[in-house]
């Protein structure tokens, strides 16, 4: 590897099989790298493979942040934000004059590995890689690797991504504490519906406690999301109420019914026969 301002190019690559030196290296990684962002470069290669028989390679390489998100850990703790680094490696066979060379036939391969990092971990937290024939799409191979975040803390000489680590751990807890002096408010606790029949053939009866003084709407739409049924919202006070929806017009098929109550909202699947 070799750094040159803010990318990071790779130049070789070895394995038991294959040694390749880029003669025209690629870039791996330009720093930073941000949601949304990519960069691509094209490389050739020359080297030997089972250290006798020449070979030379070539093709492009695409290294895009595509996607962010939360990561759930086999333990069930949580790492979020994590970004996803998503590299494409095309490689195809260059043919080698006066070399019997290696058979060519399937030598088209796109190596696709993609690792998901989170702030404060310099290595990935997790990393999948396929190999795939480029000219039928089949899968060569596949693996996957975990790296659990705390087997990264050895690197107690890596004082940036330890401060990190400190503010992302302090923002948790500072986090955790308002959650705690907040109260939550669910829909259970302004009201209870039961909603007869369902699935529904003419009349929808929506029969529903409040446990306090609320504005209450019901409204229905179809699956796409288009208004059909709608009672408007009403100031109400503590009590059990009925209300009725007709149905018998209604095509049949499914429908969505969202109950709001001071603001807050569920969708229950209304069957319509």
């Amino acid at each position: 590897y070799r750094m040159i301002h803010d990318s990071l190019l790779q130049t070789g690559h070895e394995n038991p099989v294959v040694e390749l030196k880029y003669t025209n290296p690629m870039i791996l990684m330009q720093y930073p790298l941000n949601y949304s962002q990519s960069i691509s470069s094209d490389y050739t290669s020359k080297g030997l493979y089972s250290g006798t028989v020449a070979i030379q390679t070539h093709g492009t390489m695409v290294t895009a942040a595509d996607a962010y998100g939360k990561m759930i850990l086999p333990s069930g703790d949580t790492l979020s934000p994590v970004l996803r680094v998503k590299t494409i490696q095309t490689i195809l066979n260059t043919p080698v004059e006066g070399s019997s060379g290696i058979e060519t036939g399937d030598q088209g391969k796109q190596l696709e590995t993609c690792r998901w990092y989170s702030k404060g971990y310099r290595y990935p937290v997790f990393e999948t890689v396929r190999n795939i024939n480029i000219n039928d799409s089949t899968e060569i191979f596949s693996t996957a690797f975990f790296y659990p975040p705390q087997d990264h803390l050895y690197l107690d000489t890596d004082p940036e991504n330890l401060a990190l680590q400190e503010e992302v751990w302090d923002m948790d807890k500072k986090q955790e504490e308002l959650q705690e002096q907040v109260k939550t408010i669910s829909m259970e606790d302004i009201m209870t519906c039961k909603i007869y029949l369902n699935p529904v053939i003419s009349v929808m009866n929506l029969e529903y406690e409040l446990k306090t003084d609320a504005n209450v709407s019901f409204e229905l739409y179809s699956i796409d999301g288009m208004p059909v049924k709608k009672i408007k919202t009403q100031k109400k006070t503590v009590g059990n109420y009925y209300e009725t929806i007709d149905c018998s017009g209604l095509f049949p098929k499914n429908y969505v019914l969202r109950i709001t109550a001071n603001g807050l909202s569920v969708n229950e699947v209304i069957i319509k026969k």
